[in-house]
């Protein structure tokens, strides 16, 4: 008897841990259709799984955004009455209130749509995706003063989606700057740097550099992160006059004396800068030419040179550049340059490349002997108005570009760069 009772009691503790192993399955496949660790479920599986578990409301939440992501089952009705059937088994769910807000709100139902989001916001005030979808839904309802601290709090919350919710102020508000600046929370340098590009996006480029000097250009950036990335994107939008004046505003350039026309560190006494804009570009691991810095060289005007050594017939090409936002216009450049031992069939120069107009070049060929002393080269060059800005390289001729055709060995010395206007029209 005392065997009998024992076998049935282990029958029952198999038969309630297996109903507690089932319970927790579903719960835990409920959960990842929920917070989707798995690929969505499909609407038959999700059909399947409230058949099964038809009290686990999260399921039928899940089964709810089915009917609007399968596009062979695509219903708002539907998927209302799932997820007002869920949020019946769990009123409290803000996930819920938020998935039935999206749903009126696509299929139209306005007002209603923003009821129940003000809802899932109550549920909770502080979590990103409850506030952006209020945000969202009065910035589409046209209510733009109220659509803002909603907008604040979620891009507080994540600053990743900045564009998004920016972008669409910006067009809901036909480009009405101070409130798509009122969306903006204070204290953050990464939604305020996705403003500065929509502003570039939408050709306001003056209004972003204002804005950054307001608001970013004194924020915190050991590593110039942000500024950099700002001038960059100025650079593509061929803003290279404003980009070269974020450039030299940067606090490292203070004080310097930079101007817009002259050439930077034309003497190389600078370090060379690890994301150069419009500093010098150095070409390292050339084939065919080594490049240092000789403080020993005793140029004429002070400072460093620049020494290219060449030992092999590679074809080296580019050895060192720099952007100048120069304005159409008439220039004078002269630099110093001295030669040792110096052997070839195409000798190094200095040119002035187009950046729009690619087409554009003017060169500057110093004569460069086997062996010579510092001298200096003047050359005199216009620039039209096509080019946007121009880059100045220090090279050897395209020509060489053939490995062997074109032998080159010895060192040339570059430097004492300066650049002056010398009229004001092309």
């Amino acid at each position: 008897m005392k065997e009998r009772r024992q076998l049935l009691a282990g029958f029952f503790l198999i038969v309630v841990g297996g109903f507690g192993f089932w319970a927790s399955f579903q719960t835990e496949a409920a959960d990842d259709v929920w917070q989707r660790r798995r690929p969505p479920a499909s609407y038959e599986e999700l059909r399947a799984a409230v058949t099964r578990s038809p009290a686990n409301p999260r399921l039928w939440g899940a089964f709810g955004a089915a009917c609007l992501l399968d596009p062979l089952r695509l219903d708002y009705q539907e998927s209302e009455r799932h997820l007002r059937h869920a949020l019946a088994l769990a009123p409290n769910d803000a996930r819920l209130w938020g998935l039935l807000g999206d749903t009126l709100a696509i299929s139209g139902q306005v007002e209603e749509a923003e009821r129940v989001l003000r809802r899932a916001s109550e549920l909770a005030p502080h979590h990103f995706i409850s506030q952006w979808r209020l945000a969202n839904a009065l910035i589409r309802a046209g209510k733009l003063a109220e659509s803002a601290p909603y907008a604040r709090g979620a891009l507080r919350s994540n600053p990743t989606q900045a564009i998004l919710m920016l972008d669409l102020g910006w067009r809901i508000s036909s480009g009405d700057q101070r409130f798509v600046e009122s969306l903006i929370p204070p204290g953050a340098p990464a939604v305020e740097y996705q403003y500065l590009r929509l502003l570039i996006d939408q050709q306001r480029v003056e209004d972003a550099v204002r804005r950054w000097e307001a608001a970013l250009a004194r924020q915190p950036d050991p590593e110039r992160k942000l500024a950099l990335a700002f001038i960059q994107d100025l650079i593509g939008a061929r803003a290279y006059e404003p980009a070269w004046r974020v450039w030299a505003g940067l606090p490292e350039r203070q004080g310097r004396g930079l101007t817009r026309l002259g050439i930077y560190d034309g003497d190389f006494r600078q370090p060379a800068a690890k994301v150069p804009i419009f500093e010098w570009r150095f070409q390292q691991n050339e084939a065919g030419a080594r490049l240092a810095l000789d403080r020993a060289a005793a140029l004429p005007t002070g400072g460093n040179a620049l020494q290219i050594t060449y030992d092999s017939p590679g074809p080296a090409f580019y050895h060192a550049r720099q952007l100048l936002a120069l304005p159409p216009g008439g220039y004078r450049l002269t630099y110093f340059v001295k030669s040792r031992d110096l052997v070839a069939a195409s000798l190094p120069a200095v040119e002035l490349q187009g950046v729009l107009n690619r087409r554009w070049r003017a060169r500057s060929q110093p004569p460069l002997p086997e062996t010579q002393a510092w001298q200096r080269v003047q050359y005199d060059f216009t620039v039209p108005a096509d080019v946007g800005a121009v880059e100045l390289v220090i090279l050897r001729p395209s020509e060489c570009l053939t490995p062997g055709a074109c032998p080159i060995s010895g060192a040339v010395w570059f430097g004492g760069f300066a650049l002056e206007s010398v009229s004001k029209s092309p």
